[in-house]
């Protein structure tokens, strides 16, 4: 910028006439622009527009002499000079400046990148909540009732080996979708839900098997959910509103007739979205009831370990359905599957949700059955007592009631499809209904002529959720390897005869015994 400054100073202190046709002094530099033979007024920068303001004030006429044509050429290199040199310097820090913006784009995106791939989102942790919210739900409540009819050793090792076989079959489940998907015998979407999946595998056969389980299952379930919310309610109600309605003593028929209206009012819902924000809320009543119940059973008072058995098999009928509930689920989990971004991460995450809710559930159960003894009620919120007892047990009804719609949802649509006569949508409104209070109300008259909630849970999870997760999976897995022509292993053949043996086991026992 000296020299350019110097040059300036040269041409105004030469121009001593201006003449009346100027003429605007251009001149080509190197680099830059320059190289290419543009003006330096167009493209070379602050330095050159001062060149130029500075050459207008300099004319020269066409008589002009040779001395100023002289000085033209001396001015004209020095100012040639100038700009090369002011042009350069401008080059150098246009080129650090540049150089320092793009290392630090390049700093930046590398961070990005770096942050985006450490903090991606598989739907991992989601589907790991989902999953618990799945396995606990009232069936969890009947585990101290369970391991105190069939011991503490025998109930903890089937609530052992019932993880690992349910682990195995849901593993069977996720590879055999693989193999279909793979040997491009399906989409991804064929093997999205448990229908399909078995469809495929099996023919019409399988599918109307898998609805009919689906039916019986779902409605087993709301007969215990019934049951759950009706023994409650025989606890919650006098303390709330006195013996004077019901009597001091409110039998299980009172409280099903209380809570029939409401629960088919549920049953018509179809549209879910008002009631997934109850049962979010009610949910977590399910974790504070399971606290408060421990803590409740751990101080009552004496522990009645040498009370309890530590192997009665004669009760398995019983209490295995109570831990089959819990873990043979598998029917319910391709929902939480298919909203997974990564769809291979589910079974990672399904391992740790099944192992820390299995851990959760053996600390409860043997609580539960030590804290409160060889009595303790196969609903056991029943036995707490007080304000924090009375608000466990409200919310755990407002779980419950708030989950039937959307548990008995895809049965109620299979029973609405058996009149559609194979017509999707030509039901009407009042059919639908009609079909809906069919449903709930059997499950009604059932759970006012069964015994008690734990009975209901051996029969549904030892012979329904057996077969649907121990028996079905172990099956679609040997036919889909047959569909792709894979060769399977020994060890392979060998898992599924022991899965399938174990399944059809259990299903057997449930009933005889």
């Amino acid at each position: 910028m000296v020299a350019l400054r110097d040059a300036t100073t040269t041409m105004t202190t030469m121009t001593t006439t201006p003449m009346p046709m100027p003429m605007t002094m251009t001149t080509t530099t190197r680099g830059s622009r320059g190289d290419r033979g543009e003006p330096t007024r167009r493209g070379g920068g602050r330095g050159a527009q001062v060149v130029v303001v500075s050459a207008r004030r300099w004319s020269v006429s066409c008589t002009a002499t040779r001395r100023a044509a002289s000085y033209d050429d001396a001015v004209t290199t020095r100012v040639s000079s100038a700009i090369d040199v002011a042009g350069g310097g401008m080059r150098r820090r246009r080129r650090r400046r540049e150089g320092g913006a793009v290392k630090r784009v390049g700093v930046a995106a590398s961070a990005s990148a770096s942050a985006s791939t450490s903090t991606e989102d598989t739907g991992e942790t989601a589907a790991m909540i989902n999953t618990v919210k799945a396995i606990f739900g009232a069936g969890g409540f009947a585990l101290p009732w369970a391991f105190a009819q069939g011991g503490l050793a025998l109930v903890g090792s089937c609530m052992v080996a019932s993880l690992v076989f349910a682990l195995e079959s849901l593993r069977m489940i996720v590879k055999a979708q693989d193999v279909l998907v793979s040997a491009r015998l399906a989409s991804v979407e064929d093997v999205s839900t448990y229908a399909g999946l078995t469809k495929l595998a099996m023919g019409n056969a399988g599918d109307v098997l898998c609805r009919v389980m689906n039916v019986v299952t779902c409605f087993g379930i709301t007969v215990s959910y019934l049951i759950f919310i009706a023994e409650t309610c025989k606890v919650v109600v006098p303390a709330m509103i006195g013996p004077g309605l019901f009597g001091a003593a409110p039998t299980t028929a009172a409280m099903l007739q209380l809570i029939a209206p409401p629960m088919l009012l549920l049953s018509w819902l179809r549209e879910m979205s008002g009631v997934n924000v109850i049962s979010a809320v009610g949910t977590a009543s399910v974790g504070v009831g399971m606290l408060v119940t421990t803590i409740a059973a751990l101080t009552s008072g004496p522990l009645h370990t040498a009370s309890l058995p530590a192997w009665n098999f004669a009760a398995f009928p019983g209490f295995f359905g109570t831990v089959a509930f819990l873990f043979f689920i598998h029917f319910t989990l391709f929902g939480i599957q298919e909203a997974m971004p990564k769809r291979e991460a589910f079974y990672p995450a399904a391992v740790k949700a099944f192992t820390a809710a299995a851990a959760i559930a053996g600390v409860f159960g043997v609580a539960g059955a030590v804290g409160f003894g060889p009595s303790v009620a196969s609903v056991v919120v029943t036995m707490l007592s007080g304000p924090s007892g009375i608000m466990v047990q409200l919310l755990l009804c407002l779980n419950l009631i708030s989950t039937y719609p959307i548990m008995a949802q895809s049965a109620l649509r299979i029973c609405e499809n058996v009149f559609e006569g194979g017509k999707p949508g030509s039901l009407s409104a009042p059919q639908s209904i009609g079909v809906r209070t069919a449903f709930t109300l059997g499950a009604v008259y059932t759970a006012a002529n069964v015994p008690n909630f734990g009975v209901v849970l051996g029969y549904v999870g030892g012979v329904c959720c057996s077969m649907l997760s121990l028996v079905l999976p172990a099956m679609i897995l040997y036919l889909c390897q047959k569909k792709a022509k894979n060769e399977m292993t020994v060890e392979e053949l060998a898992r599924i005869a022991a899965v399938t043996v174990v399944g059809v086991t259990c299903m057997v026992l449930s009933i005889v015994l």
